[in-house]
């Protein structure tokens, strides 16, 4: 396919991008040890303020792609709601295998409480 999708586009498409406070997140350079790459999506309302991080990362060694989901509502203290992960090898890596995990890994709706619940947990 000449204009196939990357995987930037992919996560754009679901909202995400990568912006300068996901820095901190991003590991670049020569000598590290993880390479990763993050994108992120805010969610706001009702006094909440909730973050999801998308991680991309290489695992050279055992030769896959590791996507990490993680989702904290900053608005409370300890307030981490999510965190799991998914790998790819490499040899069966594709788009469409990328979108199915994606979507695999990602819960669907908004991760907000509704109005009139914020003594509710999660």
């Amino acid at each position: 396919m000449l204009f196939q999708s990357s995987m930037s586009k992919i996560l754009a498409a679901r909202g995400y991008r990568h912006c300068d406070s996901d820095e901190e997140f991003t590991r670049h350079g020569d000598y590290v040890r993880n390479i990763q790459y993050a994108f992120s999506k805010e969610f706001s309302g009702a006094g909440e303020k909730i973050i999801d991080i998308i991680f991309l990362g290489v695992d050279v060694r055992n030769e896959k792609l590791v996507i990490g989901f993680f989702r904290e509502n900053i608005s409370i203290e300890n307030g981490i709601l999510e965190n799991s992960d998914v790998s790819i090898p490499l040899s069966k890596f594709s788009i469409a295998e990328f979108e199915k995990q994606i979507d695999r890994l990602i819960p669907r709706g908004v991760p907000l409480r509704k109005r009139g619940a914020e003594n509710k947990t999660f």
